[in-house]
């Protein structure tokens, strides 16, 4: 069990106290999306769904209903087990399961879930997540259910648990940690095998090989390992290029653990020695990363620290004689100084305004992109907000 089912019952508990009287809120973990006729993408729960119950299964419903006196009871819909199809897929969630993992006292069958939105003729105010992905959205074919659905006014549950989930609790904290400390092992394990003539699909797939034999859930997101100029594009995952002397190479991995994300880059020299331009580079992206350590504390603004490393790399480019065109640092910085890490590895963080507070885990990720040298280079490190600055993890 990831976190103790006390953690599920304090969120749930956090959003009903949120909820306006007289409503209901809808949180669905997800449904499996059809890859070929007879078998299914990897299911992945959604993750608002995972913070309020702790369960990673298809096709379960929570309910959070609020009434005129302001109760709030709660109760969750799974499906029942087909002894044919477990033949073939394995076990569903049972419901003393479901109770043990969420703290939910009423767990009830799918197949009555129409008759119990059905029943809430009260509830005039329906919470949904509105910025859910499609598979994870909550649909019905009952005809009486829908035209109950058109009734209610419809109400954005997204930002009750955006607001939620950027603070972590101490044990999602450690969660995280943890992730960052898988990440780092499997890096320090790889990056021994980097030499000229190995592909970059290889390192790529000894990391994975290590995060599945350490036991951590799988990949935070697709791993970057890119060298030479595939590192000036972002999110470069194709993986396919040889490795070259004289190269540099980027490295962006995270593992997952127990649901929570790690996110780590650095970069490195494949022949082990960087040239001099090379190394001017990377200790320009250090250099930088260190001041933003010290920038990042409680009332920090996020849009104000992007704008504080755009002027430091645009200082020291300069000083460097990397001058980009028309003093634009763009040309060589074009992404953002950190974001939100949790559950996700980009969180439910609203960037460009957002204030630091403690408790708040966000990427710390200076870089530098120079196409015409054929450098990209970024490193980031991952950081908890306390009460008068940050610890770096």
């Amino acid at each position: 069990m990831a976190l103790i089912q006390s953690f599920y019952i304090n969120n749930r508990k956090k959003v009903g106290e949120q909820q306006e009287k007289n409503s209901i809120a809808i949180v669905f973990s997800g449904r499996a999306v059809e890859m070929s006729l007879d078998e299914d993408y990897p299911f992945f729960t959604s993750n608002n769904f995972y913070y309020l119950t702790g369960i990673r299964e298809p096709n379960v419903v929570l309910i959070i209903k609020k009434d005129m006196d302001g109760l709030v009871t709660e109760k969750l819909f799974i499906e029942e087990a087909d002894p044919f199809k477990e033949k073939w897929v394995g076990k569903k969630i049972d419901k003393e399961q479901a109770q043990i993992l969420s703290g939910i006292e009423i767990i009830d069958y799918s197949k009555n879930l129409a008759k119990e939105i059905g029943e809430v003729d009260s509830s005039k105010l329906l919470y949904f997540d509105f910025k859910i992905p499609e598979h994870q959205s909550f649909k019905t074919k009952d005809k009486n259910v829908q035209k109950f659905l058109k009734q209610c006014e419809l109400k954005d549950l997204h930002p009750i648990l955006a607001k939620m989930r950027m603070i972590k609790t101490p044990a999602e904290i450690v969660a995280i940690k943890k992730a960052n400390a898988m990440t780092k092992e499997g890096f320090k394990e790889m990056r021994t095998l980097i030499k000229p003539g190995i592909y970059e699909y290889e390192l790529a797939a000894f990391f994975e090989y290590f995060l599945k034999k350490a036991g951590a859930d799988g990949l935070a997101f697709e791993s970057i390992v890119a060298s030479g100029k595939n590192a000036t594009t972002l999110h470069y995952v194709s993986n396919h290029a040889k490795l070259k002397a004289g190269d540099l190479i980027l490295f962006d991995l995270g593992a997952r653990v127990n649901g929570y994300c790690g996110d780590i880059s650095r970069t490195l020299a494949v022949s082990g020695e960087m040239t001099f331009i090379q190394e001017k580079i990377v200790r320009m992206v250090e250099s930088v990363q260190k001041e933003m350590f010290l920038a990042y504390k409680p009332g920090a603004v996020m849009k104000k620290l992007q704008g504080l490393a755009k002027d430091l790399f645009l200082e020291k480019c300069c000083d460097a004689g990397f001058i980009p065109k028309d003093k634009d640092i763009t040309e060589f910085y074009y992404h953002g100084i950190g974001h939100s890490l949790g559950l996700d590895t980009h969180d439910l963080c609203p960037a460009g305004d957002l204030v630091l507070e403690p408790g708040m885990v966000l990427t710390v990720e200076p870089g530098l992109y120079m196409d015409k040298l054929g450098i990209g280079v970024r490193i980031e490190d991952d950081v908890v907000i306390t009460e008068n600055g940050c610890e770096v993890f």
